[in-house]
C-alpha cells in the first residue's frame, strides 16, 4: 500500500472526530444553551471590564479596572490577581474530578439567582459603590451556571465563584475592625510582657517601658492583624474546601483563620518588645519589624496544616487500632 493510501485510509476518521468535537452543535437545547453562554459572557466582559462605571482619582475605570488599581497599589490587596487564576484552576480541578461526568441540563430556577446579580448590580452603578458592584459579580456567575448547566453543576462550582470575594478590597474594615484590634492586641501584649518581666505600660495603642529601656511601640493599623486575618481566611478557605471531606471540619478550619491570626500578630508584638530591649530600638524596628511579619504569617500556616491533619484523622479508628487485642490462637497438639 502506498503512503498516499495509507493516510487517507486513516486521516478521514480522525478529522470527522475532531470536526464531531468543534462542530456546532446540532441539538436545538443545546445549540441554545452555547448561545444564550456566549451572549451572557459578551455582557459581562462589557458590564465588568469595559463599562466605566468606577471613579477613582477623578478617572473613570471600569469595574475590573478598579479593582487592578488596588491590587497594584502595594502588598496589602497584591493578592487580588490570585484570587480569579485559583478561581479558575478550581473550576478546572473540578471539571477532572466530576464535572466531566455530569450532564448539563438547564434550570429555570438559576433565572432568579440570575436577577439577583443583576439588580445587586445595577444598585452598585446607582450608589456609585463598586464594592457592590464586584460582589454582583460571583452571585451572576453562579446564577448563569445554574440556569445554563443545572443545579449539580452549580453546586459543584459554588465555591470557584464565592471565592472570587476575596479579591474584593476589604480596606474600609481598616476604620470599624483595625482599631478595636489594635487595642485588644496592645493590651494583652502589655500583660505578657508584664509576666515575663519587662515592666511596662500601655497608652493607648502605644506600648512604654516604664524604666525606658526602649522606646515607645505603637501598634499602628498595619499591625493590628486584619490584613493577614484576610490572607489567612483565603487561605483556609481553599485548604479546607480541597482537603476536608465534611463541611463541619471546612468551618472549623476556617474559623480557626481567627485565632491565628491575632495570636500570630500578638506573638509579633511580643517578640518585637524582647528584641528592642535585649538588642535595642535600632534592631529591633527597621530589621526584625519588616521581617517578622512573614516568619509569623509562615507559623501560623503551618499551624493551620496542623488543624487540618489533626481534623482529618479519623479517631474511632485510631482508638480502635489502640485497644483491639490481638488473640492468637493456640495450635492443636499434633
Amino acid at each position: 500500500m502506498k503512503l498516499g493510501d495509507l493516510l487517507d485510509a486513516r486521516l478521514p476518521r480522525r478529522a470527522g472526530s475532531q470536526r464531531g468535537a468543534l462542530a456546532f452543535p446540532t441539538d436545538p437545547a443545546e445549540r441554545n444553551r452555547w448561545i444564550l453562554a456566549a451572549i451572557a459572557l459578551g455582557l459581562l466582559i462589557y458590564a465588568y471590564g469595559i463599562d466605566k462605571t468606577c471613579v477613582a482619582n477623578e478617572r473613570a475605570l471600569s469595574l475590573f479596572g478598579w479593582l487592578a488599581g488596588y491590587w497594584g497599589t502595594g502588598a496589602d490587596f497584591a493578592h487580588g490577581w490570585v484570587v480569579p487564576i485559583v478561581s479558575v484552576g478550581l473550576v478546572v480541578w473540578r471539571w477532572k474530578k466530576k464535572l466531566h461526568a455530569l450532564p448539563m441540563e438547564s434550570a429555570t430556577a438559576g433565572l432568579g439567582m440570575v436577577g439577583l446579580g443583576w439588580l445587586m448590580y445595577w444598585v452598585g452603578v446607582r450608589a456609585a459603590n463598586p464594592r457592590v458592584m464586584a460582589v454582583s459579580l460571583p452571585v451572576l456567575l453562579f446564577g448563569l451556571i445554574w440556569y445554563l448547566a443545572g443545579w449539580k453543576w452549580a453546586k459543584e462550582l459554588w465555591f470557584a465563584c464565592a471565592f472570587l470575594l476575596f479579591m474584593i478590597p476589604l480596606n474600609f474594615l481598616e476604620a470599624r475592625v483595625a482599631f478595636p484590634l489594635r487595642m485588644f492586641v496592645t493590651t494583652f501584649a502589655v500583660k505578657i510582657l508584664n509576666v515575663f518581666g519587662m515592666d511596662v505600660m500601655q497608652n493607648g495603642t502605644a506600648i512604654l517601658s516604664v524604666k525606658n529601656t526602649f522606646e515607645p511601640l505603637d501598634v499602628a493599623d498595619p499591625c493590628s492583624g486584619i490584613r493577614s486575618l484576610i490572607a489567612l481566611m483565603a487561605l483556609t478557605s481553599i485548604y479546607g474546601y480541597t482537603t476536608m471531606d465534611k463541611w463541619w471540619k471546612k468551618w472549623i478550619l476556617f474559623l480557626s483563620c481567627i485565632p491565628l491570626a491575632v495570636i500570630g500578630n500578638l506573638a509579633r508584638i511580643v517578640t518585637i518588645a524582647f528584641v528592642a530591649q535585649g538588642f535595642g530600638q535600632e534592631t529591633a524596628m527597621p530589621l526584625y519589624h519588616d521581617y517578622s511579619g512573614y516568619i509569623v504569617f509562615s507559623l501560623a500556616i503551618l499551624c493551620m496544616i496542623a488543624i487540618g491533619s489533626l481534623l482529618n484523622v479519623h479517631y474511632r479508628d485510631l482508638v480502635y487500632r489502640w485497644t483491639r487485642e490481638e488473640v492468637t490462637t493456640p495450635r492443636p497438639a499434633r
